[in-house]
């Protein structure tokens, strides 16, 4: 196959541009590979300090979370402790003061029994009382008499 001389110049004038552009553009695309491939560590480097400060401070928050919870379990313990406290004091105050009751209970019985026998001994001496008076106040002819 021949080629007509126009055809060949035309190439020649293409090779002579493209040549030279082609050869730009891929030491152009070499360079930029080459930046990239050079850039790689530092940006690794970056990439990994970003990492251990996330990390770091994700571990800080949840360090003092759980110290949170922590202190507000602690809160919680004393709370009901004192309020545990406050119900044995008052258990204690009210066993003290049954005690007091049972022994002033058991001091006063006898004496109280004492007490109910002779009422009911002057109970039965007045009953007794009263019904002689009301039999003195009564007439003994109109108990014996019926009524009409």
């Amino acid at each position: 196959m021949e080629l007509s001389p126009e055809a060949a110049v035309v190439m020649f004038a293409v090779s002579n541009i493209a040549g030279p552009l082609l050869t730009q553009l891929l030491s152009r695309r070499s360079t930029k590979a080459e930046a990239a491939v050079e850039q790689v560590p530092v940006l690794q480097q970056r990439l990994n300090a970003l990492e251990e400060q996330e990390s770091a401070s994700s571990q800080v928050p949840l360090l003092v979370q759980r110290m949170e919870t922590v202190v507000e379990g602690v809160h919680e313990i004393k709370t009901e402790l004192r309020v545990v406290r406050e119900h044995d004091s008052v258990l204690r105050l009210m066993e003290q003061r049954m005690r007091a009751q049972e022994a002033w209970q058991a001091e006063v019985r006898p004496q109280l029994e004492r007490t109910v026998r002779e009422t009911h001994l002057l109970m039965g001496e007045r009953s007794a009382r009263q019904i002689q008076h009301t039999a003195n106040l009564v007439d003994p002819q109109k108990v014996a008499r019926p009524t009409p």
